[in-house]
């Protein structure tokens, strides 16, 4: 029986995705995840890395299962095996276009699906020991990393040699990574104009400004670019390499904090006064506009600007501030929601409520504006509030366990005075019984009365008035 393998189900019907939640820890594997939404289950994916994925075509939303699948696979390489009850031809087509590990058809036996999904695996597994036999240099440490960036780069050498380069950077020149390893970079980026290459082979120094570099591709033709660089280090003894990021001309202009219609761009200006993080996003679920708070979050979490730029389910650390279907959801309803979430730093907890406002134009949601607001105090403050009414609380209920106990014992002093007073015979073993009974209520007081003690000594310490 399978152990462990980690699988993402992607259904949006619940019932039936819950039955293959059961089928599957019932076979020993692991359910990382379950999302009714294709924009959701690339968001997912990115996140929990699962070992394959069963993903239904016909999803809710606007992006189905098979365009889901195909952005994974690009992005992320994960098995995926289609589920539907839908067999006919244009769908089967544009399913086997993509070429998944399997495809479903509902409903299915349990046998079946443990069937599909082991066959997917180690078909998965050959697939990538052949790659790495055939390029064993996509073994090494800085290959996997570069690989794992989801946006174009390369690394080059402090003497212009390609040192690494991931295929999507290789995809924009019609490359294959491994036609470009180990070449100069010239061979892949260039000057605007020919000519200026020409002088700069007679020129000892010659400079090239981020905005006048271009692609050149494989079929001889060349393009415009803009190039951003970073450091790749080996240890702070050897000099960096540099991580040179690729993006078109066209998307350089998408930088800016302060994009999108009037309306975002006052409403980020008042967030920011109020120091307030806050963002915009469209109904495509690209960033729209935001203030320099969440810009500076963003920083801290670990997310690039230039991904930004690129659909947010994309980027799986956004989560941290807003989740796929629950915009997505927000985009159906046109409702303002407001949601309040937990995060651990270290030692330090904070609370943060997001306030998510839809803005309409001929009521027709077109945005989402989603304002973030630090409810830290006003969260201890009703926790410490709790915590003091269970305190008081324990208190009275001591007191009232001592009041009872002493009725207990008024009782049987009451019961002994009236025998001795009627003058009646008290025999040795009433008297012991009641000795003891008398002996444990007292035990029982004591114990009552050290416990209220407690509690009022640790209020008397917080201030609290006993």
């Amino acid at each position: 029986m399978p152990q462990g393998s980690k699988i993402l189900i992607v259904e949006d019907e619940m019932l039936i995705s819950m039955e293959i939640k059961q089928k599957l820890h019932s076979m020993g594997y692991d359910v990382v995840g379950q999302v009714i939404t294709g924009e959701s289950a690339i968001q997912k994916a990115g996140e929990e890395k699962p070992d394959l994925i069963l993903m239904d075509i016909r999803l809710k939303g606007e992006m189905d299962g098979i365009t889901a699948a195909k952005k994974i696979m690009e992005l992320y390489d994960i098995p995926i095996i289609f589920l539907t009850a839908h067999s006919d031809k244009a769908t089967l087509e544009r399913a086997i276009a993509i070429s998944p590990s399997g495809y479903l058809l509902k409903p299915f036996k349990g046998r079946e699906l443990m069937t599909n999904i082991e066959m997917s695996l180690h078909k998965h597994r050959i697939k990538q020991k052949v790659r790495e036999e055939i390029h064993p240099d996509t073994l090494s440490a800085l290959g996997k990393k570069i690989d794992a960036i989801q946006l174009p780069v390369a690394v080059i050498s402090g003497t212009g040699i390609i040192k690494e380069i991931n295929q999507v950077a290789a995809d924009l020149g019609g490359f294959l990574r491994q036609e470009l390893l180990g070449r100069p970079v010239n061979v892949f980026l260039g000057m605007q104009k020919e000519s200026d290459e020409q002088a700069l082979n007679e020129s000892e120094i010659d400079i090239i400004l981020p905005d006048q570099v271009t692609l050149k591709r494989k079929d001889g033709s060349i393009v415009s670019v803009t190039v951003t660089v970073g450091f790749v280090f080996h240890g702070w003894n050897h000099p960096p390499d540099y991580l040179v990021l690729i993006e078109g001309a066209e998307s350089a202009d998408t930088a800016s904090s302060y994009i999108g219609p009037e309306m975002i761009r006052h409403l980020m200006a008042i967030t920011e006064v109020f120091r307030y993080p806050a963002f915009v996003i469209d109904k495509g679920l690209m960033l729209a506009g935001h203030n320099p708070l969440f810009a500076e979050l963003v920083h801290k979490a670990g997310i690039s600007q230039y991904m930004l730029n690129r659909p947010l389910y994309e980027t799986p650390k956004f989560s941290y501030f807003g989740d796929v279907q629950d915009l997505q959801e927000i985009f159906r309803s046109g409702d303002v929601e407001r949601r309040i979430k937990r995060y651990v730093f270290g030692k330090t907890v904070k609370f943060i409520e997001f306030i998510y406002i839809p803005l309409k134009r001929e009521k027709v949601t077109t945005h989402i504006a989603t304002i973030m607001v630090d409810v830290t105090k006003e969260r201890h403050a009703v926790t410490e509030a709790e915590k003091i009414k269970r305190e008081y609380t324990e208190l009275y209920m001591t007191l009232e366990n001592i009041r009872k106990l002493s009725s207990e014992l008024r009782k049987l002093i009451h019961d002994l005075m009236t025998k001795i007073t009627l003058g009646e015979p008290i025999e040795n073993e009433y008297a012991q019984e009641k000795i003891d009974l008398v002996s444990d209520i007292m035990s029982r007081i004591d114990t009552a009365w050290i416990r209220y003690a407690e509690i009022r000594d640790q209020m008397a310490k917080k201030g609290y008035v006993v």
